[in-house]
């Protein structure tokens, strides 16, 4: 009986020993899968922990090569206003011992003044705008300093061509007003001097003489100023050639005579024609006859020729003269420039521009002792364009 009581706790036993090994073979598959899906967890946390270092090192290294290369200086100070880092234009602006320095000492050594704008001035004269942002306040803040001079410079330009264009204007209208009354006095002064002259009068007839010269100086000056101002606004009439070049030749017929001087056209034996205004490019042509007259002041022998090629129509006038020199060749077309006592200083500027408004240029051919030639090269339009 006892033995058989024994047996039956010994199995009861060996049953709750099965049970209890059962139980931990379950927590511990339990555990198995858990620790391997925590492994994969972590290597997945890793990888993406990885990806946002490289990530992080990338962004850090761009931005790293924008700051060397941003043309603007980029300071990070400290919360003593102490420069802590800068980049590579920050170090040419400021100079290398700049780091570490007190931003407000760096200012009075390196800057002379700030202008209306709170812009800093150097020595030099270069302009520096200057803007900030704070970080964290145990940080500090990031300066950017940049070079605005070429800007400033521009806006300067601007205000100056605006101010000369709005005296431009000015001038225009006025010399429209002064045209009236200057062309009466010029008939009044013609027409004394004939009678003067009938009189014998010759002091007198000679005093008439120089005011009619000087007052058709004045209608030259007038005329070209008007040319001038009129700028890139011309017609879209067409233009034979051959009769303009013939036409400036009666034109300039007493200014040829008085000075023993000549022209000699030579005409394409076909015609061309061009888009635009015939009194701009009369008074074009007319100034580069009587600029190379007055140059030469005695027995000009000048040559008017007209060249065509299939899009292009280029009239060439050739002198005689000195020549013009290699450094001037450029210098001549800019406007107010004269080398004579007399000149308007617009003569050929208003070839130029009379040129480039009809969609051309000018050119010069010049060799020192051996005369000039300037071209005027102007686009070819075709007779039924023309009509």
């Amino acid at each position: 009986m006892e033995n058989s009581k024994l047996a039956l706790t010994d199995r009861n036993r060996l049953a709750e020993l099965e049970e209890a090994f059962s139980l931990f073979n379950q927590t511990s598959e339990q555990l198995t899968i858990a620790y391997s899906s925590l492994q994969q967890q972590v290597v997945h946390l890793q990888s993406q922990l990885a990806q946002t270092h490289t990530e992080k090192r990338r962004v850090a290294d761009r931005l790293e090569r924008l700051l060397a290369l941003l043309p603007a200086g980029v300071m990070v100070l400290n919360d003593d206003d102490q420069i802590i880092e800068m980049n590579a234009s920050a170090h040419e602006i400021l100079g290398a011992d700049a780091l570490g320095m007190s931003w407000d000492r760096l200012v009075e050594q390196r800057f002379t003044s700030r202008n209306d704008a709170q812009e800093l001035m150097s020595a030099s004269g270069q302009v520096y705008q200057l803007s900030q942002v704070a970080l964290d306040e145990t940080l500090g803040k990031i300066l950017l300093i940049q070079d605005v001079t070429a800007a400033r410079q521009l806006q300067n330009h601007v205000s100056r061509h605006q101010r000369l264009k709005s005296m431009g204007e000015m001038a225009a209208s006025l010399a429209h007003q002064i045209r009236t009354p200057l062309s009466a006095a010029l008939l009044y002064i013609s027409q004394l001097g004939a009678v003067l002259s009938d009189e014998n009068n010759e002091k007198a007839a000679r005093f008439s003489q120089k005011a009619l010269a000087n007052l058709m100086h004045l209608e030259s000056l007038i005329t070209d100023m008007l040319q001038y101002a009129k700028g890139g606004d011309v017609g879209q009439s067409p233009v034979e050639m051959t009769e303009l070049v013939q036409r400036l030749v009666l034109q300039l017929e007493p200014v040829l005579i008085k000075s023993s001087s000549e022209v000699m056209f030579q005409p394409n034996p076909e015609r061309a024609w061009v888009l635009g205004d015939a009194e701009a490019l009369l008074t074009a042509l007319q100034n580069l006859i009587v600029n190379a007259v007055d140059v030469i002041k005695e027995q000009a022998l000048i040559r008017v020729a007209i060249y065509l090629k299939a899009d292009w129509v280029d009239i060439v006038v050739c002198d005689n003269g000195p020549g013009v020199p290699p450094e001037l060749h450029e210098k001549i077309f800019e406007p107010f420039y004269t080398s004579r006592a007399k000149g308007t200083g617009l003569g050929l500027a208003v070839v130029r521009a009379v040129a480039e408004a009809h969609g051309g240029q000018v050119w010069l051919q010049s060799t020192l002792g051996e005369g000039s030639c300037f071209g005027v090269r102007l686009p070819r339009c075709y007779p039924q364009q023309s009509q």
